[in-house]
């Protein structure tokens, strides 16, 4: 099989994560797996009283300087409660799987118009594929879109991620075998809840504050400080400011940030994302002593840790404009262009 071959990197890859996942005992993963249902319940409670208080707030005071602190607050917390989701994705908050999908759907999913079965094949399949072809995320931290400062400015601010993030989560590819499928589709229950959901925050936020307190105290601060930070987390943590060929080979990235932009960027731990990559079972608030015992096992690996998202965005910027990334554009554009039925292995539909 040539070095070359996409498929064979894609393997050697595997391989070498699977390696780096043998760095602490299977045992000891076993241990750092283990859930409790105190956790997520104690910090999605936090995390919604915060957002109430704030709307309270504004409720109370509606003056700018109230209001803009407060759209933070609610985004924010909102974003902590999206990054508890994340494990609810996982199925990693509770032992049961209908007490999972039920509590993230109810407190965290149905607000933004997901649901956890239908939702989570995007996701899945980023861990499964990355830093290949295959992954749906790889528009978020691949180069070939990020080629000059105005692509990815466009990209922080979400005018070439967003629309295409959201169509894969939600009218993605569906799975083609029944073992793989995640559900059949809405049920009434789930039209429902994301119905009363919706429903409920417009009229909610409408009487307590007033007609433009649904777009301004929950839409803006949702895109703002979820949708776009956890683009911006999602970009860092996988990506090098070099050709994709080469970044593909060390996508697996750690950062030991400062507090503040733990609490903006990554916040309930998903800074620690090496660990996350390795070891999915392990739920979020056990994250950091994996990172910790990672670390300290040492040996050489082409794992990456960072001590700063804002550094790294400084030093990707300085970079540009990346000759070697638009000739990829250009590679991924003319792959985008050749019909299924003439590429190798695939079965035209």
């Amino acid at each position: 099989m040539n070095a070359t071959d996409p498929h064979n990197a894609t393997v050697q890859r595997r391989q070498t994560q699977a390696s780096y996942a043998r760095l602490i005992p299977v045992q000891r993963i076993k241990q750092l797996s283990q859930r409790t249902w105190f956790r997520p319940v104690t910090d999605a409670a936090g995390c919604w009283l915060l957002i109430i208080a704030a709307w309270c707030v504004v409720a109370w005071h509606p003056v700018w300087w109230a209001i803009l602190p407060a759209m933070v607050v609610v985004g924010n917390r909102f974003y902590a409660l999206f990054i508890i989701g994340h494990d609810g994705l996982h199925r990693r908050l509770f032992k049961r799987r209908w007490l999972n999908d039920r509590f993230s759907d109810l407190l965290i999913f149905a607000p933004i118009g997901g649901i956890t079965r239908l939702n989570n094949r995007n996701h899945l399949l980023h861990h499964a594929h990355l830093a290949t072809d295959d992954d749906p995320d790889r528009h978020k931290y691949a180069c070939f879109n990020k080629a000059g400062v105005v692509l990815m400015l466009g990209f922080l601010i979400g005018l070439t991620s967003v629309a295409r993030s959201v169509g894969n989560v939600f009218f993605g590819n569906k799975p083609a075998t029944s073992s793989d499928r995640s559900s059949d589709g809405y049920r009434a229950t789930d039209v429902l809840l994301l119905g009363v959901w919706q429903l409920g925050l417009i009229v909610g936020l409408t009487a307590a504050i007033g007609w433009w307190a649904y777009p301004v105290m929950w839409l803006a601060p949702v895109y703002v400080f979820m949708v776009l930070a956890d683009n911006l987390r999602s970009f860092c943590e996988h990506s090098h400011p070099e050709a994709d060929d080469l970044a593909d080979e060390h996508r697996l990235i750690t950062y030991h940030s400062p507090i503040w932009e733990r609490w903006l960027i990554a916040p309930m731990s998903m800074n620690y994302h090496v660990a996350h990559h390795l070891w999915p079972t392990i739920p979020y608030y056990h994250l950091r002593q994996a990172d910790r015992e990672l670390h300290a096992a040492g040996g050489e690996t082409d794992l990456i840790w960072r001590g700063s998202y804002t550094g790294y965005l400084l030093q990707y910027f300085r970079a540009l404009p990346m000759e070697a990334c638009r000739a990829s554009s250009k590679k991924v554009d003319d792959q985008q262009q050749i019909p299924a039925s003439a590429e190798p292995g695939r079965r035209a539909a």
